[in-house]
């Protein structure tokens, strides 16, 4: 078991905008190709005389979760695109090697695709989800993912979050 959830992960995601699509498991990524990454948000600043700040204000920060994954024979996209467009919006976790360790989930994102080549590592498709805001909570909610499986079949993917403190 491991205390930080790093390591081979597993990624899934669910076509929001597709009647009764289920959670679909991805082949696993390209090594150290997923990545969370945040653009924190504007900062304004209410100066006074002198420069000093009387207040300061945050809007909200935005997130795009980052993978790769290498074309290799035989496999297909995950997600169809057209020029790198997808059309429907998805949502996204991903549960790190120890399942019982803090992975990521996006309840609403837009993925778009890159397909990149090079001699070194062939064909890749760079997938990027950026984390929309959902109908309720956080656009990325941080927590133990839970991967309900019947018979092979992902009947659902569940996130019990962090706590947060005082």
């Amino acid at each position: 078991m491991s205390l930080l959830g790093w390591g081979k992960c597993r990624l899934f995601t669910k076509d929001l905008d597709a009647e009764g699509a289920k959670w679909k498991e991805w082949p696993t990524p390209v090594e150290n190709s997923t990545v969370l990454e945040t653009t924190k948000g504007d900062k304004r600043e209410a100066k006074i005389e002198g420069g000093e700040n009387e207040d300061v204000r945050y809007s909200k920060s935005t997130y795009a979760l980052n993978t790769n994954l290498r074309a290799a024979k035989g496999r297909k996209k995950p997600i169809a695109d057209s020029d790198g467009i997808i059309s429907h919006n998805y949502a996204v976790a991903v549960q790190p090697e120890d399942p019982e360790a803090v992975g990521i989930m996006i309840d609403k994102s837009k993925p778009s695709v890159a397909d990149t080549f090079s001699t070194e590592e062939g064909a890749i498709w760079e997938y990027a989800f950026d984390a929309l805001k959902p109908d309720e909570g956080d656009q990325v909610k941080l927590g133990v993912i839970t991967v309900a499986e019947e018979g092979g079949v992902i009947s659902d993917i569940t996130i019990t979050e962090v706590e947060e403190g005082d």
